[in-house]
This record gives structure tokens, C-alpha cells and sequence, in this order.
């Protein structure tokens, strides 16, 4: 990381430290986890200090066409680290706007008004099957303060985003794999050739080989997955050689939209 880059992260991040500490609250023996979508009984609910997460999503209950396999847990001591990985995507892609290549300029324009938009959540990948949380306690962890569990209604598109002329989002397909949702969304010159990221709608993150010489058993998207086409290897390794790997890990960090619930 240069000292420049470094600067910028702290220079943009120092707003958020500083509300986070004016908001902190005193240590008390509760903890309030709010339940929000497609559950039975949605709201905040207290807990005892050192439950588990599963004690309120058990009492929410999610419906019966709840997407349980895209639910989202959202911590606010995850939030700072995204904070910064952000800032430094940002940076990253500024950089590349000063590029000679127009193509690689133009998609750092597009691909940094997209993350602009999208804000720093503190999702985190969790398990959140309230009965199989209660029957493995390694998949249940202790509730933290503000904790937020969002169930959103199963969804029935893809999003193909990243180094591409547009975005796309297109009809789930059951039986088709990444690259049935590639040739409906072709790349243009200046994408990685050889794989892309698939962000699962859990949150895991996969790199999948498209090209001839490491393509073995493509993946299927599962509904609301999102598959991240990687800008060409050459021109980010003078930039940040970990480009790639961690803008698709931020946009996992995004909760499926749910529209049962208000933003």
C-alpha cells in the first residue's frame, strides 16, 4: 500500500471511527437483535448477555417463503474494516481512471460510481437456519449488540457486474451454469479472460476458471447471486495486485434487497 493510499483510507474513515465512538453505548446485561422480512413475527428483541443468535431468530421464526439460504447478519463490528476496504477500492480505481487505456478509464468511472453507492453494511457470513443453529453450536454464535438479521423473500434473477460495457441482471436458471449468464452479458476487452467471482447469495465467494485451459465443473448461481467479471490481471498488478479478490468480497458484504422491509 503506498503512503498515499494509506493517507486517503485514513483521511476517510476518521468520520465514521469518530460517530461509531460518540455512539457507543455502556455494557449492559442485554442485548437487542432486530428481526426484519419474511419472518412471523419481525422486531427488536433483548436477550440476555451471552445467548446465542438462534433464541431470536427462533422467536422471529422466518415464514415458509422466507430465502433463508440469502438471510443476512449484519454486525456493527464488522463495519470499520469495510469502511476502509471501500475507501481503498475507491483509491484503487481513481488510480486506473488516469489510465491511457480509455476502456480501462471509462469502466473505473462506471465501477466507482456503482460502489459509491453502496454503503458499508457489517454483513458477515453466518448460518442462519434457526433449527440447524440450535443443533450445531459452532454455526450459532453469541448475539452482539445491534446485531440485525434481514430474511428476504427468495429472489429469481442473477446480476452479472465488473468489467463489462453494462450491468446485468438476468432470469434465474435452474439448470444453467456461469457462463449460460456470461453470454448474455458479454465482458468487453479490458476483463480477465480466464475466471470471475461468483458471490453467493449466503455471502461465500467463489473463483471460478471460464477459459479453456482451467474450466472444469462450472458452478451454478443459486437466485440473487452476483458473478463479478475481474478487470485483466495486467492492468491492476502496478495498482493493487489484490483488486479483484477484494472488490468481489465487498460486494458480498451486501444484503439481498428485500422487499418486505423498508431500506
Amino acid at each position: 500500500m503506498t503512503m498515499l493510499r494509506y493517507c486517503l483510507i485514513l483521511c476517510s474513515t476518521l468520520p465514521f471511527f469518530a460517530a461509531h465512538e460518540a455512539a457507543a453505548q455502556p455494557v449492559t446485561d442485554t442485548v437487542e437483535v432486530t428481526v426484519e422480512g419474511a419472518v412471523n413475527a419481525p422486531g427488536v428483541y433483548p436477550l440476555p448477555a451471552g445467548a446465542r443468535l438462534a433464541d431470536a431468530l427462533i422467536a422471529a421464526m422466518p415464514m415458509p417463503d422466507s430465502y433463508v439460504t440469502g438471510a443476512s447478519l449484519l454486525r456493527e463490528s464488522a463495519r470499520a474494516q469495510q469502511v476502509r476496504l471501500k475507501a481503498g477500492l475507491l483509491y484503487d480505481l481513481k488510480v486506473l481512471q488516469q489510465s491511457q487505456d480509455e476502456a480501462a478509464s471509462t469502466l473505473a468511472s462506471s465501477l466507482s460510481r456503482q460502489l459509491s453507492d453502496l454503503p458499508a453494511t457489517g454483513r458477515v457470513v453466518a448460518e442462519l437456519e434457526p433449527r440447524l443453529m440450535q443443533t450445531r453450536k459452532s454455526s450459532n454464535p453469541v448475539a452482539m449488540p445491534s446485531d440485525i438479521v434481514r430474511y428476504p423473500a427468495r429472489p429469481d434473477t442473477v446480476r452479472v457486474m465488473g468489467a463489462l460495457d453494462q450491468a446485468c441482471e438476468l432470469p434465474h436458471q435452474p439448470t444453467a451454469d456461469v457462463t449460460h449468464y456470461l453470454a448474455a452479458c458479454p465482458s468487453n476487452r479490458v476483463a480477465d479472460k480466464d475466471q470471475v467471482h461468483v458471490i453467493q447469495p449466503d455471502g461465500h465467494v467463489q473463483i471460478i476458471g471460464i477459459a479453456l485451459w482451467n474450466r472444469a465443473d462450472l458452478q451454478a448461481v443459486a437466485p440473487g447471486g452476483t458473478i463479478y467479471v475481474p478487470i485483466a490481471a495486467r492492468l491492476m498488478k502496478d495498482i493493487d495486485p489484490e483488486f479483484n479478490t477484494q472488490f468481489a468480497a465487498f460486494l458480498a458484504t451486501q444484503p439481498l434487497p428485500n422487499p418486505r422491509v423498508a431500506p
